[in-house]
């Protein structure tokens, strides 16, 4: 997935599909106690954040996320794929995720499964994204500009996973 929006001009959002859980594993997470078709309940300071709608698609957020800062491309060298190798320093540009409906699946659901559809993005770096992210209001920031934690920050002990 990440390849195909490294691949996509910097901004230009990508489209696709995230499929429901298979009964497998549903079976896995209860087993863990949890409930994979329950509500995003992402923890952080101010109560906002990017509502993935279910756990499920809580996970995928933060696998894309994960992926992309620890085996993202390095910036201006030529072909924007992934990486094979965890990079030494954390990539800093930023992944953006959109959340759309629930789309039905095609009649068998072995060619298009049942899911909600996502849009992804490379963010635009720079003199823009600087000005969009001072004009927001620190509640609405993961970080403040001296570095600490932004009305969005995640706050790991308010996690059950």
């Amino acid at each position: 997935m990440l390849g195909r929006v490294y691949q996509a001009r910097r901004g230009e959002w990508v489209m696709t599909r995230l499929a429901d859980p298979t009964d497998r594993h549903r079976r896995w997470a209860a087993a863990h106690g949890w409930d994979l078709d329950g509500p995003d309940n992402a923890f952080t300071l101010s109560g906002k954040h990017i509502d993935a709608r279910t756990r499920w698609g809580r996970a995928f957020m933060r696998a894309l996320w994960y992926q992309h800062r620890q085996f993202g491309p390095e910036p201006g060298r030529g072909a924007r794929s992934v990486r094979s190798t965890r990079r030494m320093t954390p990539n800093g540009t930023a992944l953006q995720i959109e959340w759309g409906r629930r789309l039905p699946g095609s009649t068998t659901g072995r060619i298009l499964p049942a899911g909600r559809a996502v849009r992804i993005r490379v963010a635009v770096s720079g003199k823009t994204a600087r000005r969009v992210v001072q004009a927001k209001r620190v509640q609405d920031r993961i970080y403040t500009d001296d570095g600490g934690m932004g009305g969005r920050f995640s706050i790991a002990e308010g996690r059950d996973w």
